[in-house]
C-alpha cells in the first residue's frame, strides 16, 4: 500500500518511531550539473550518536611509541584439492624506521613456497634485488623468486626509499607439487599508493588496448589496486566507474579471451572482500566503498557447479549436447557454451529471463526482461564468437528458447547457483548469506523484512535491522555479508519509500518522512548527517511546532541537510563525471550514456529521494515562516534593461561596462563578484548573506540584488529575452515585466562607472610600525579606523581590540627595490606592461605578477623591525617565530594588488596602478566562537534608528565570503531594542583556528572610498591558515537558546551604537564574539 496519504504516515510515526526532516536543493539537479560541469572544465526523536569509527583517518593505525605504523593487514584461507587441508594466509604490512615490512604467515600443513616478486602495475613482475631476499631463497627467473617459509613465516623488509609498487607472490606447495592463488589472482601487497591518474591511466589502457582481455581480468585489476586508491577519492572513483561500465556492459565481456567460472567466482570473491575491508579500515572511503560493492557479486561459491549443473540439466531432459542426439534447443546450446566458457553475473539475468518465458509461453517474457535489465539485442549478438570476443564457437546467444515448461524448476536450482557465484544484491539471497554471521535477535528482524517486503510499515523494520547491522560494520578487518546485506536494506528502502507520492503528505507526515528517509542517510554515509539527524530531532522535540519563530529554525534545518547532500552529491559528480568521459572515449561508447552518466549515478543513489522530500518540504517551512518565494538583497525596488541568463558571474568579470542597461539572471553567486558598469538587477537562485561583498556592492551601485527560493519561478525567469523591468511589489515579491521603464527607457546606454582619484602619498620611512604610529599618510582605513577606536571615550568595558602592527605605504616598494629583487621586480615591472584590456589575456599575465610576488626575498632590517614591533604589541613569541611563514603571508597581501577583480575593478574606475598602494596591517587572530557583521544603518530599509546584522559561527570568512548557507539575520531597533530575528544560521560550514596565529590585512589607499566599495578587492591572508568544517548546530545556543542569543544580540546592539558614536556616522563594522566579550576586528564608513 501506498506510504504516501496522510492517515497511512500517521501511522508509520506511531509505529516506527523514526523521525526527522529535511529541505529542498537550491538549485535543481540539472542546474547544479551544468554549474558543475562549468567548473570541471575551467529511533524516535531520541539524540542519535555518530558512530565512532575506529579510526577517524587513512588507513594506517596510529604510530606506536616504537613508530610502527601499520598499512595494510588480511587473512586468506587456502584450501588442498590433493590432502582435503586447509591451512590460512595472514599478511601483516607495516612501516618502521624508514623501512616498510611485510611479514607473510602460513599454516599451510607441510612445505610451502612464496614464488614471489616485486611488481609494477603496468609491466607486471620482476625479480627483487639480492639484498632483499629472505635466508634460503632461489632465484627462478627474471621474474620470480622463491623463498621458503621458515617456523610458518617469511619476512621482507625494503627501505621505504627503496620500496617497489607492490610484491605479488602466490603459494606453492611440495609432496605433491600444488599451486594456490590469493583473492582475485596473485597475492598482491601495495607499498605505494596510487595516485588518481595513475590508476585511470592504467584502466583505460587495458580496457582499450589490451589484445586478450575479459570481465576475470578487469576484476583482477580491481582486486590488485582497492587498497592502493583507499586514500585516494580520486582513485576510488576510478574503480567505481570501472565497476559500473562493467555493469551496464559499456565495456566488453571479453575480447579475444575465455576463462572459467571457478576463477571468475574466486576473483569476484576477493573484489567483494577487498572492499569490505576498504569499508571497515578507511573511513573516508565508506561511501566509494558501498557504492562499488552494490555493483559487484558476492563471488565465491562453486563456479564449477554451473558447468555442471547446465550438462546435467540437457541429459536429464534429453536435450541435444554435441554430437549426442536429443532435443534440439538452439538457446540451451548456445547458453550452456557461454556458462562453459565465458559464464558471468550477467547469466543471473538470462536465467530469469528464461524462466518467465517457461513459466508464462510467451517469448516476450524472455526478451523483454533482458532488455529491462541492460542485456540488449546487440550485447546478445556479440556475447561469445562475436566481435571482440575468443572465437569459441559460439556467435551470440540469439536463439529464442523453446518452451519446456518441465525445466523450470531445474533452472530456478540453476538460479540459485548462479547467485552464489555472481549474486549480490538480492535480499533472500544476502540473508540467506549473512544469517549465519548474525546474532538471533537480527536475524529475526529479517526474517519479517523477507516475509512481510511489500507492507507499507516495512522501511521502518528495514531501519530497525540496519541500526543493528552498523555494530557489525565496523569490523576493521570488514564484515562482507554485513555490508552486502546492508546495501540491499538500503535499496529495498529506497524501493519502498519512492512509492509515495511526497506531493500528497502533509507537512507533519512530511517532516516524519523525512526523518526516516534522513536517518537511513545518515546509517549509509554517516559523517556530518548525524548532526543533521540530531538536529532535526532537536526541531522537533520543540514545542509550538509550526509557528512562524519554529518554521525559521525548521527552514534553516531543511537548509542544513540540503547543503550536506549538496556537497555529498557534487563530489560524487565531479570525481565520477571526467572519467566516465574518458573511459567512454576510449572505449568509443556512444555518448548518449555518457553524457548522463554522473546524473544517473547521483540519482540512483538512495539518498536522492532525501532531496526529493526536501523539495516538498521546504516551502511549507517558507509558508510558515512567513518567508516568502523573493528575497530582496539590496535596497533598490526596481531594474530595467536587456535580459541576460547565465550560469555564473565568471564570464562578466573584468567587464568595463555594458553598453545598454542589463537585467542578469545568474544560477550561481559565489559572492565576491564584481558588478560591472550598466547592469541594473541581478535576479539569482543563490542564497545571498545581505552583509556579503557582492551585496554591499550591489546596493552601493544601485542595481536590485534578489533571490528566488523556487525552482520552477526561477527556471520561467530563465526562459525569458529582450528588454525587461523587474520590480519589488507590495509583498516582497519581485515581478518581471516585458518593456523597459524609467532611466532605461530614457537612454539606450549604460551609465558608465564613476571615475576614482586616489589621493597621493608619501610613503613612511620605517617598514613596520607599531599602533601608536598609525596615521592616515602611512595607512589605510582599517589601521586608522581601528586605531581612532581604541582611543575613543565610554565605550562598553566588555567591547575589546585586538593588538595591531603594520606594513605602511612603501615597505612593498622598498623590498621591490633591494639588491636581492633586482630580477623579481624586473620581471614585475615587464608583465604589468603586458596588460593589454584583454580580460582572458589579462588574467594569464596577472597570476604571472602574483606568482613572481611569492619570489621576493625579504630585505635587511624587515625581520627585526616586525619582530620588535610584535614584541612591542605584546604578541606572544611563539607567532613571529617563523618569520618565513609571516613574509610569505604579506607577499600574498601585496601581490593582490593585481588579483583579477582588484586590476578590473580599478580599470572599470580608470584608477592609476601606480597610485595605489598597499598597506598590511597585523593582527593576531581571536579565536572566535562566533562572528559578525553590522551596519548600523539599515540597508535594506534605509532605517537610521534599526541596525542590521549577520553572525555565523566560528571565523568571518563563511560570512563575507558567502559560504553557502544563511547566517543569523537581525535587525535591532537603537530606540527600542527590539530585535527581529529573521533567519536562523544553516551554513555547512564554518571557518576555525587550527593554531594561535596572525593574520595580515590588506589596507590600501583604495578602499572604502566615496562612492567605491572596495571591501574584499585585496587579500587578507594567515600566517597560519584555519580549517573549514562542517557546523553541528544541534549542540549550539544560537540556534535554539532564546536568552543566550539576545544576549550576545543585546551587546552587539550596543557596541553598534558606541562605534556609531565615536565615528560620528553610519559604520559597517566586522568583530567577534569570544564568551563575554565581544572583539571588533575593523570598521569603516558604511557606503
Amino acid at each position: 500500500m501506498m506510504l504516501g496519504v496522510t492517515v497511512r504516515s500517521a501511522l508509520l510515526v506511531l509505529s516506527l518511531g523514526s523521525a526527522l526532516s529535511a529541505a529542498n536543493l537550491p538549485l535543481s539537479l540539472s542546474s547544479r550539473k551544468s554549474a558543475l560541469n562549468a567548473r570541471l572544465q575551467s529511533s524516535s526523536g531520541s539524540q542519535f550518536q555518530i558512530p565512532s569509527p575506529l579510526r577517524l583517518s587513512g588507513g594506517g593505525k596510529k604510530a606506536a611509541a616504537g613508530g610502527k605504523k601499520i598499512l595494510d593487514v588480511f587473512d586468506h584461507e587456502i584450501n588442498s584439492k590433493h590432502e582435503g587441508q586447509s591451512g590460512n594466509i595472514h599478511v601483516e604490512v607495516w612501516k618502521e624506521a624508514g623501512n616498510i615490512v611485510c611479514e607473510i604467515s602460513s599454516t599451510v600443513p607441510g612445505q610451502a613456497w612464496m614464488h614471489w616478486g616485486f611488481a609494477k602495475r603496468d609491466t607486471g613482475w620482476f625479480t627483487p634485488p639480492d639484498q632483499f631476499l629472505p635466508p634460503d631463497t632461489k632465484k627462478i627467473d627474471d621474474k620470480a623468486s622463491q623463498s621458503p617459509f621458515k617456523n610458518g613465516k617469511i619476512l621482507v623488509t625494503v627501505p621505504e626509499k627503496e620500496a617497489p609498487e607492490a610484491l605479488a607472490f602466490v603459494l606453492k606447495k611440495d609432496s605433491p607439487e600444488e599451486w594456490f592463488n590469493g583473492p582475485g589472482g596473485d597475492f598482491w601487497i601495495a607499498f605505494k599508493p596510487m595516485d588518481p591518474d595513475g590508476i585511470g591511466t592504467l584502466i583505460v589502457e587495458r580496457e582499450s588496448k589490451s589484445s586478450h582481455w575479459s570481465i576475470l581480468n578487469r576484476m583482477q585489476l580491481v582486486c590488485e589496486n582497492i587498497k592502493a586508491v583507499a586514500e585516494s577519492p580520486g582513485g576510488c572513483a576510478w574503480i567505481y566507474t570501472l565497476l559500473r561500465f562493467n555493469q551496464m556492459k559499456l565495456v566488453p565481456l571479453t575480447t579475444n579471451s575465455n576463462y572459467q567460472s571457478k576463477d571468475l567466482a574466486h576473483t569476484q570473491k576477493g573484489v567483494s572482500l577487498a572492499l569490505a575491508a576498504l569499508y571497515g579500515r578507511y573511513p573516508a572511503a565508506r561511501v566509494w566503498a558501498r557504492m562499488c560493492i552494490t555493483i559487484v557479486p558476492r563471488g565465491g561459491g562453486n563456479g564449477d557447479a554451473i558447468r555442471l549443473e547446465i550438462l546435467d540439466i540437457m541429459r536429464r531432459h534429453g536435450i541435444k549436447e554435441g554430437h549426442r542426439p536429443g532435443i534440439e534447443d538452439k538457446f540451451i546450446e548456445e547458453w550452456h557454451q557461454k556458462l562453459h566458457t565465458n559464464c558471468a553475473p550477467d547469466d543471473i539475468v538470462i536465467a530469469e529471463a528464461y524462466i518467465n518465458f517457461l513459466q508464462s509461453g510467451n517469448p516476450d517474457d524472455y526478451w523483454n526482461h533482458l532488455k529491462g535489465n541492460g542485456l540488449s539485442w546487440e550485447y546478445m549478438c556479440s556475447i561469445g564468437g562475436g566481435k571482440g570476443s575468443a572465437n569459441s564457437g559460439l556467435k551470440g546467444l540469439t536463439a529464442t528458447p523453446m518452451h519446456l515448461p518441465q525445466l523450470t524448476d531445474d533452472i530456478k536450482h540453476l538460479r540459485w547457483t548462479l547467485m552464489q557465484v555472481h549474486g549480490g544484491a538480492d535480499l533472500d539471497f544476502m540473508i540467506h548469506k549473512a544469517a549465519p554471521g548474525l546474532d538471533g535477535e537480527l536475524n529475526g528482524i529479517l526474517g519479517e523484512i523477507q516475509h512481510n517486503r511489500h507492507e507499507w510499515w516495512i522501511p521502518g523494520k528495514i531501519m530497525e535491522a540496519r541500526r543493528k547491522l552498523a555494530g557489525y560494520l565496523q569490523n576493521e578487518a570488514g564484515h562482507r555479508d554485513a555490508l552486502m546485506l546492508d546495501v540491499t536494506l538500503e535499496q529495498w528502502f529506497k524501493i519502498n519509500i519512492e512509492k509515495t507520492n511526497f506531493g500528497d503528505c502533509d507537512r507533519g507526515a512530511l517532516l516524519d518522512l523525512a526523518a526516516l528517509v534522513l536517518e537511513n542517510t545518515a546509517l549509509s554515509y554517516g559523517e556530518e548527517f548525524w548532526p543533521c539527524l540530531n538536529q532535526l530531532n532537536h526541531l522537533k522535540s520543540e514545542g509550538d511546532q509550526w509557528s512562524e519563530t519554529w518554521a525559521k529554525k525548521g527552514k534553516a534545518t531543511v537548509e542544513r541537510i540540503t547543503l550536506a547532500l549538496q556537497r555529498q552529491m557534487d563530489e560524487i559528480y565531479t570525481l565520477v563525471q571526467p572519467k566516465a568521459e574518458r573511459l567512454g572515449k576510449a572505449m568509443n561508447n556512444d555518448q548518449a550514456y555518457i553524457t548522463n552518466f554522473g546524473e544517473e549515478v547521483v540519482r540512483g543513489l538512495p539518498s536522492f529521494c532525501l532531496s526529493q522530500i526536501l523539495a516538498c518540504l521546504d516551502p511549507q517551512m517558507r509558508v510558515a515562516g512567513n518567508l516568502g518565494v523573493w528575497e530582496q538583497v539590496s535596497s533598490e525596488s526596481s531594474g530595467s534593461g536587456e535580459i541576460q541568463v547565465m550560469e555564473d558571474m565568471v564570464a562578466i568579470q573584468g567587464k568595463k561596462n555594458f553598453d545598454s542597461p542589463q537585467v542578469l539572471i545568474v544560477k550561481t553567486i559565489g559572492g565576491i563578484e564584481d558588478i560591472p558598469p550598466g547592469v541594473s538587477a541581478i535576479l539569482t537562485r543563490s542564497g545571498m548573506d545581505v552583509l556579503s561583498h557582492i551585496a554591499i556592492r550591489a546596493r552601493n551601485q544601485g542595481v536590485l540584488l534578489a533571490t528566488c527560493h523556487d525552482d520552477g519561478e526561477f527556471d520561467k525567469l530563465t526562459k525569458l529575452s529582450g528588454a525587461v523591468t523587474a520590480t519589488v511589489n507590495a509583498a516582497g515579491d519581485v515581478e518581471v515585466k516585458a518593456g523597459l521603464s524609467g532611466a532605461a527607457a530614457a537612454s539606450s546606454k549604460a551609465p558608465k562607472a564613476a571615475k576614482i582619484s586616489l589621493r597621493q602619498l608619501t610613503p613612511a620611512s620605517k617598514m613596520v610600525v607599531t599602533d601608536a604610529e598609525f596615521t592616515g599618510d602611512i595607512l589605510g582605513g582599517k589601521s586608522n579606523n581601528l586605531q581612532a577606536l581604541r582611543k575613543a571615550t565610554g565605550l562598553p568595558a566588555f567591547l575589546k581590540f585586538p593588538s595591531s602592527v603594520a606594513l605602511p605605504f612603501g615597505t612593498c616598494e622598498k623590498v621591490m627595490a633591494g639588491a636581492a629583487n633586482t630580477q623579481t621586480t624586473a620581471r614585475i615591472n615587464a608583465l604589468t606592461t603586458k596588460l593589454c584590456g584583454d580580460p582572458a589575456k589579462d588574467q594569464e599575465v596577472l597570476a604571472e605578477i602574483r606568482d613572481a610576488f611569492d619570489e621576493l626575498e625579504m630585505v635587511d632590517g624587515l625581520e627585526k623591525e616586525l619582530v620588535g614591533a610584535c614584541k612591542t604589541a605584546g604578541f606572544s613569541a611563539e607567532l613571529t617565530e617563523d618569520v618565513d611563514e609571516c613574509f610569505d603571508a604579506v607577499k600574498k597581501v601585496w601581490g593582490s594588488k593585481w588579483g583579477d577583480r582588484a586590476y578590473f575593478s580599478r580599470k572599470a574606475c580608470s584608477v592609476d596602478d601606480r597610485s595605489l598602494y598597499m598597506g598590511v596591517l597585523v593582527q593576531q587572530v581571536v579565536p572566535a566562537q562566533y562572528s559578525f557583521v553590522l551596519h548600523t544603518e539599515n540597508p535594506i530599509s534605509g532605517s537610521k534608528d534599526e541596525i542590521m546584522g549577520e553572525l555565523v559561527v566560528g571565523l568571518g570568512e563563511a560570512l563575507v565570503g558567502n559560504y553557502p548557507g544563511r547566517a543569523l539575520s537581525f535587525v535591532m531597533n537603537k530606540k527600542t531594542g527590539d530585535i527581529t530575528v529573521s533567519r536562523f544560521p544553516s551554513k555547512r560550514a564554518g571557518v576555525f583556528l587550527a593554531d594561535s596565529t596572525l593574520i595580515f590585512r590588506s589596507d590600501s589607499n583604495g578602499e572604502d572610498l566615496e562612492g567605491f566599495a572596495g571591501a574584499g578587492l585585496y587579500e587578507s591572508v594567515m600566517a597560519t591558515p584555519a580549517k573549514e568544517s562542517p557546523v553541528d548546530y544541534n549542540e549550539n545556543k544560537i540556534m535554539w537558546d532564546e536568552g543566550f542569543r539576545n544576549a550576545i544580540l543585546d551587546k552587539l546592539l550596543t557596541v553598534g551604537k558606541a562605534v556609531e558614536g565615536a565615528m560620528t556616522g553610519p559604520q559597517d563594522i566586522e568583530g567577534c564574539v569570544v564568551d563575554d566579550d565581544v572583539y571588533v576586528v575593523q570598521t569603516r564608513p558604511q557606503v
